[in-house]
């Protein structure tokens, strides 16, 4: 099965700050900040013959997450400055 390894991080980065921060809780706008994140972001592949240690770099690369950080909090003034649900 493939998968998109920036998704995995983007979800990832996206659940350890959802919570620390004033972000919608409504599962439409996470879909909705997920996917502008994404769109904004390159698809990465790996090939069968990378191993699971270079998998594993990738996410946890310092300079990467910063980058899908940022990208998340450009979504989520996208997403949140307009939604309803927002927590006060």
């Amino acid at each position: 099965m493939l998968k998109n390894y920036m998704e995995i991080l983007a979800d990832q980065i996206f659940d350890e700050v959802k919570n620390k921060y004033n972000i919608c809780q409504d599962k439409n706008c996470a879909d909705d900040i997920k996917s502008i994140t994404l769109n904004d972001l390159a698809p990465v592949y790996f090939l069968s013959s990378v191993s699971e240690g270079e998998k594993k770099a990738f996410l946890l690369d310092r300079q990467r997450k910063i980058t899908v950080l940022a990208k998340i909090t450009e979504a989520v003034d996208l997403v949140c400055g307009k939604c309803e649900n927002r927590k006060k």
